[in-house]
């Protein structure tokens, strides 16, 4: 088990023994709760909750520990009814706000109906925290300009920095000097704030001023070695100024890997993957992706290994064992961001299943919390002769705005049953694809012992 593994079991049970030694306490009960759905294992979050009700409990971050847990679960309509009572108790609740606007999306897909209650609450008492909230749900489903447009009107009063933050987000996609001014704002007014200074480097870049971000990002770096956006920034920024340590042909072949997954044992292969296919299409009863994700056209759900339930998947994980300590092993002796972190063992700390139809596609992006990520195709789509790289994966496509835009370099292609594996820290995204069938996925985050 890993450190951050141990850690984890380790105030679980403290939070057991806090509940055994005050048996009468919400407010224990309330902690179990929430750190057993931080785990992933929804039954017992539900059940502790339950109990934290039972004993006189009625705060909102119970309700909102109570919504996550069923939305976990796919009980979607009593998910929304808990949601509601957390804003009953307090309105200006943004992590309910924001978790009501994202049930509403994803099981609608309508824009306008998700944004309605924060919308509501801004016009009844309007704060810069919701207008921010705002904004980054509408990039996510509006676009750009839309939230532009939203937060406009606070930056002509005074304001606080994370505003212009947010500002230079959102104007990136259509105005990259307007983003560089915002980001430079935000950083002189948070000397401090990472955040704000990586912000206003991408910004640079994005101006096409990629040769000054580089002094900035060593320095970044030199603070945060493992600070993953950051180190994508620094190899984006050397592939433009033609520096001798951007990534080659050789490096994407070295720094990513395919494997064939083997086949559990007297089953047949095929049939394997459709039990898994099947188990995966009930943790889909959503319309749209989740906000804050790469997703387009297509929806996702969280998956953890501890707790599937389903043997086909169960089978699934075990069976990602032996590829991944085979791509660790494979960084011996390498002197990249990627190698240097790797010790004696691994630990899988975030999974999800994606469902691409028709149209759907990842945007370019990378893993911040990552070390080692991945793509395992449970089903791929048709083949088209005109589209013959439709539904891979790709590498070293990265859009930081309008006027910087890199095309990809290194793909993968998809085959079920196969995963791919390569560095958090690496542009990734997926070609899109028209024709028939779909892309059904399993991603995961691994983080180093």
């Amino acid at each position: 088990m890993s450190p951050h593994g141990v850690e984890a079991s380790a105030r679980l049970r403290a939070l057991e023994q806090a509940v055994a030694a005050r048996p009468a306490s919400a407010v224990a009960e309330h902690n179990l709760a929430a750190a057993l759905g931080d785990m992933g294992d929804a039954p017992a979050a539900l059940n502790a909750v339950r109990r934290a009700f039972a004993k006189g409990g009625d705060a909102p971050e119970t309700w909102l520990v109570l919504a996550r847990a069923l939305m976990s679960l796919s009980r979607l309509t009593e998910a929304g009814e808990a949601l509601d009572q957390a804003l009953a108790r307090r309105p200006d609740y943004a992590d309910a706000l924001r978790d009501k606007a994202q049930l509403i999306w994803m099981t609608t897909g309508d824009a306008m109906a998700a944004l309605a209650p924060l919308e509501a609450r801004l016009k009844a008492a309007p704060t810069p925290q919701l207008a921010v909230l705002r904004a980054r749900i509408t990039r996510d489903i509006l676009g750009d300009e839309e939230a532009w447009r939203g937060l406009e009107p606070w930056l002509a009063v005074p304001h606080p920095a994370f505003l212009d933050l947010a500002a230079s987000t959102a104007a990136a996609g259509f105005d990259p000097v307007l983003s560089l001014k915002l980001a430079e704002a935000a950083a002189e007014a948070a000397p401090g704030d990472p955040e704000a200074r990586t912000a206003r480097l991408a910004a640079l870049m994005a101006c096409g001023r990629s040769g000054e971000a580089l002094p900035g990002l060593d320095a970044l770096l030199a603070a945060a070695p493992d600070d993953q956006y950051a180190l994508a920034l620094r190899y984006a920024a050397w592939r433009v100024v033609g520096d001798p340590r951007a990534l080659s042909a050789e490096d994407y072949g070295r720094l990513t890997a395919p494997f064939d997954l083997a086949t559990p044992d007297g089953a047949d292969r095929t049939a394997w993957l459709e039990q898994t296919a099947t188990a995966l299409r009930a943790l889909h009863p959503f319309q749209a992706q989740p906000l804050g994700q790469s997703i387009r056209s297509g929806v996702q759900a969280a998956l953890d290994p501890r707790f599937a339930g389903d043997p086909a998947v169960d089978a699934v994980f075990e069976a990602l064992d032996a590829p991944i300590r085979t791509f660790i092993a494979a960084m011996a002796g390498r002197d990249d961001p990627m190698s240097r972190r790797a010790g004696s063992g691994h630990e899988i700390i975030g999974a999800w299943s994606v469902r691409l139809s028709a149209g759907g596609r990842h945007s370019d992006h990378i893993h911040p919390r990552g070390w080692v990520s991945s793509a395992l195709y449970v089903e791929t789509p048709e083949p088209s002769p005109d589209q013959p790289k439709a539904g891979w994966l790709r590498f070293g496509a990265c859009r930081l705005g309008v006027d910087f835009d890199l095309p990809p370099e290194h793909w993968i292609e998809p085959r079920p049953g196969r995963v791919a594996l390569f560095p958090s820290w690496m542009w990734h995204g997926t070609e899109p694809f028209t024709g028939g069938g779909e892309r059904l996925t399993v991603a995961f985050d691994v983080q180093p012992r």
